[in-house]
């Protein structure tokens, strides 16, 4: 499914804020003992793999675009 060409103020938002990033973020378990501190990291380590994910999806379809255009 192809999206449609970011508009003027989508562009801006990419360019000058982290907001465009639309990956949920983590809960963490409170506390500090071995298991909760464990379950956060790998909680984090999701959440990194998630938005590299989405951040690669979304440089390549921008690319795409660009070369549309050229």
């Amino acid at each position: 499914m192809e999206k449609a060409t970011p508009s003027k103020e989508e562009i801006e938002e990419i360019l000058n804020s982290y907001k465009w990033i639309k990956v949920k973020k983590p809960v963490y378990e409170p506390g500090t003992d071995l298991a909760s501190v464990q379950t956060n990291f790998e909680r984090l380590d999701q959440h990194h793999i998630e938005e590299t994910t989405f951040l690669i999806e979304r440089v390549r379809e921008l690319a795409l675009k660009i070369k549309e255009l050229s």
